[in-house]
């Protein structure tokens, strides 16, 4: 996959220009690092349950939270601590013991499966923690005992990000190409941008692909032509015409 790099800094007098050069690189960002979550208010629940595992009524805690919120990624941070499994659901032990993932439910559905390990962790065998866009009850599921176990399962939902979560993925899904972005960049794309983590890296793609199409780099001109493109394709106003504009924003 080819990324943006940047080459050594060149000083001409007191003018510091930047290059940038198309090379192929892979992202750095595949892996769930504990160094690239973003910690803040939208989180901060997930995070202080996940930290007290072993208060969770009957061994169990879902995680909810709208696509590209970061339940994965903190679900893979805390199994891996844990020294874990990560598992399908069909695929979970028929006695299991210790820590277990299952991640995206209902998808895959397994109610069987999934009746055995609630019993598994309301024993003391494991403690489960699941993931789903969809809150428990929500899940389609027909064994009457299944859905009254799921009507009462500890739930942790995860916000959609707020300012200071989505910058640092913006910053990191930049970094990861290895993109150096201004200030400028950064706010004017939270003020136009669906607040979603998921959307954040499709903009920071289609930023990225831009400049590679027109050899430019990364500044808050293209940026404009590439919000404006991604609003006349959806055909939808963007977030920045739905709310009044602050002085600094009127600037930009």
């Amino acid at each position: 996959m080819k990324i943006l790099g940047l080459l050594p800094k060149s000083v001409k007098g007191d003018a510091v220009q930047t290059r940038q050069l198309w090379l192929d690189l892979t992202p750095k960002g595949g892996a769930y690092r504990r160094e690239t979550f973003v910690e803040g208010h939208s989180n901060a629940l997930a995070r202080k349950a996940l930290g007290m595992w072993s208060d969770w009524p009957a061994g169990l805690l879902v995680l909810t939270g709208p696509p590209g919120c970061g339940k994965s990624h903190l679900a893979h941070l805390w199994i891996s601590d844990r020294n874990g499994q990560t598992r399908d659901l069909a695929n979970t032990p028929r006695m299991p013991t210790g820590f277990l993932l299952i991640e995206d439910l209902p998808a895959s559905m397994d109610e069987d499966a999934l009746f055995r390990l609630i019993n598994a962790a309301s024993d003391g065998k494991v403690q489960v923690l699941i993931t789903s866009p969809a809150m428990p009850r929500q899940w389609p599921v027909s064994l009457p005992d299944l859905k009254s176990r799921l009507a009462a399962i500890h739930t942790i939902a995860i916000e959609e990000p707020d300012d200071v979560v989505l910058t640092g993925v913006l910053n990191k899904l930049f970094t990861d190409r290895q993109i150096a972005v201004e200030k400028q960049v950064l706010t004017y794309l939270l003020s136009h941008m669906e607040r979603s983590t998921s959307a954040a890296l499709t903009t920071v793609e289609r930023i990225h692909a831009k400049g590679h199409e027109l050899g430019k780099n990364i500044n808050l001109p293209l940026v404009r032509t590439v919000i404006n493109e991604m609003v006349e394709e959806t055909n939808l106003p963007d977030l920045f015409h739905s709310r009044p504009q602050s002085n600094h924003e009127e600037a930009l």
